[in-house]
């Protein structure tokens, strides 16, 4: 990769890091709904013809029974502390 692709990779996966951290906050605090969505559109694609890059960000609660063979961190990696 060339450090211009090396650089735009680093900056998406520290934004999805982000992401997760504001995520698991705001659920563990209440502060935000369980089922959210987020979907864009790239109107261009490299892979096919005339196709386009559909980008989507979905949460929503499921049984743990439901995930079976994902990785699953048993314990929060945030906890609530009250002040």
């Amino acid at each position: 990769m060339s450090t211009d692709k090396e650089m735009r990779m680093e900056r998406i996966s520290r934004l999805l890091h982000e992401l997760r951290y504001e995520v698991e906050r705001g659920f563990m605090e209440a502060e935000i709904d369980e089922s959210i969505g987020y979907e864009f559109i790239v109107p261009v694609s490299r892979q096919i013809r005339d196709g386009v890059v559909v980008c989507r960000f979905e949460t929503r609660p499921v049984h743990r029974d439901s995930i079976v063979g994902k990785r699953l961190n048993h314990e929060p990696r945030l906890t609530v502390v009250s002040s």
